[in-house]
């Protein structure tokens, strides 16, 4: 998409309380020169640009109010460059701010127009689940997603011969993803509401006042087993988190408690669910299965190094770890590996369950808010070119940034009643259809792609707020 360059930067200069949206071609589009300011565009076809908001700023597609925040889109539809010719009256010396966002599933290149911002990037803490061993990660994502399929099928296992990993004493060998063992103490043993036990494990020599201390574990234990905590809120959202399947003699029985695992890493990750420990061993196929519906907890983010700004940040990232168990019995398991989210939207479900659990569970920190959307906003202008549907968890186009901040404003705009039918919608196989129908069943009128250019142009901005 090529614009003229001089037209823009004057424009930029004239209404502070007004926002124009721009956005790219469904199905490419090319980016500026980045040449002379004042260089003409080559674009043969032209955009028109239309109010979007309402009880606002913008009174029609030409005219601003003179005070509040007017709203003005352009929306590109060709896979070819366009000019977007801008003329709206009312404007006295504020800045404008100018929005570009890419709704294809495709990296676009952006204009390259030397303007200067209103804001100063916020400063955002490092997103601990993005630093570590990546290959490791997309191994856990890749198995959980349909990797589980090639061994979950109704045939007799071969004998494991693993002798008894649990002791009359309450000390059980956990394998970690790496395949490394560990010895864990059990540490509590609790009933939810619904009479499923819950077990708490911390490795042995991590179970210390200076690195994993009994009143850490009992702080994590009430968050997740006390009424109308984290269990409760996942059950009465998106059913049980395990139950009856159809895959008898691979994978473990229905009635089992829910194991969650402290022990140290050696790999740099806040926690994470392995569905391999849902299959049962087996000497050949899965020899480190724990057989177990369990997820597991990295015990030096549980050090009393960082205030409570640790604990809260491990209560939140137990919460999505949780979401991804239930996902993966309520979608893979109980419809199929076809039904798994693709990557993208997988995590974008986790996120917004804690989200939602940041309301009840975590007092003060909202991960969206405190990490995911000030990430995504320090990355600027760069981060609006970057493909949806491409999981990158690092780097610019950083997807835990992008999925985070976006499934939060699909939240706060759509609502529980949204989030319920999206967990729950098998109408397609594509995730982008399924995201994009749960979308429209809340709300007719709309759909992604708005969804997505009202985000745009609301944090793009950093306004409080848009009436779309």
């Amino acid at each position: 998409m090529k614009y003229k360059q001089r037209t823009l930067h004057s424009f930029w200069t004239l209404a502070q309380a007004a926002l124009i949206s721009v956005v790219l071609a469904s199905c490419g589009g090319g980016g500026g020169d980045g040449g002379d300011p004042a260089a003409t565009s080559t674009a043969t076809a032209s955009v028109l640009v239309e109010k979007v908001c309402s009880n606002c700023g913008a009174l029609d597609a030409h005219t601003y109010a003179g005070s509040g925040i007017g709203v003005w889109e352009s929306v590109n539809t060709t896979s070819s460059a366009v000019e977007t010719p801008i003329s709206i009256s009312g404007l006295n010396g504020h800045d404008v701010t100018l929005v570009f966002t890419n709704q294809t599933g495709t990296a676009q290149v952006m204009p390259k127009i030397a303007l200067t911002t209103s804001y100063d990037p916020l400063v955002a803490d490092q997103l601990r689940w993005d630093d570590g061993t990546e290959a490791l990660k997309r191994r856990i994502s890749s198995f959980n997603r349909d990797g589980w399929k090639t061994l979950a099928k109704d045939r007799r296992y071969s004998p494991s011969y693993f002798p008894s990993k649990l002791d009359m004493d309450g000390v059980k060998t956990w394998y970690l993803a790496d395949d490394t063992s560990h010895t864990t103490t059990l540490v509590r043993k609790l009933k939810t509401t619904d009479g499923t036990t819950i077990n708490f494990w911390v490795e042995t020599t991590e179970l210390d006042p200076t690195k994993v201390s009994q009143a850490v574990v009992d702080t994590l234990a009430g968050e997740f087993v006390s009424p109308g905590k984290i269990y409760d809120m996942l059950k009465s959202i998106g059913g049980p988190l395990w139950g009856p399947q159809s895959y008898s003699s691979s994978i473990i029985g229905s009635d089992q408690p829910i194991d969650i695992v402290i022990a140290k890493f050696s790999w740099g990750m806040a926690g994470y669910f392995h569905a391999r420990n849902a299959l049962k061993r087996d000497l050949n196929l899965n020899p480190y299965s724990n057989e177990s519906v369990s997820l597991y907890l990295n015990s030096e983010e549980l050090y009393p190094h960082d205030g409570t700004y640790t604990l809260n940040y491990m209560r939140s990232a137990m919460a999505h770890e949780a979401m991804h168990m239930q996902n993966f019995y309520r979608r893979g398991v109980s419809q199929g590996s076809d039904a798994s989210y693709d990557l993208w939207l997988e995590e974008a479900t986790a996120m917004m369950f804690e989200d939602f659990a940041s309301h009840s569970t975590v007092e003060n920190f909202n991960a969206i808010r405190d990490a995911r959307f000030s990430s995504y906003v320090r990355s600027g202008d760069r981060i609006h070119n970057c493909s949806l549907l491409e999981w990158n968890p690092t780097g610019t186009c950083n997807g835990y940034s992008i999925w985070g901040s976006l499934g939060g404003f699909l939240n706060r705009q759509l609502g529980l009643s949204f989030y319920k039918h999206l967990l729950y919608n098998f109408s397609s196989t594509d995730s982008m259809t399924v995201l994009d129908s749960s979308i429209r069943a809340t709300a007719a009128t709309s759909s992604f792609q708005q969804q997505l250019r009202g985000f745009a142009a609301t944090s793009g901005a950093l306004m409080k707020g848009v009436v779309a």
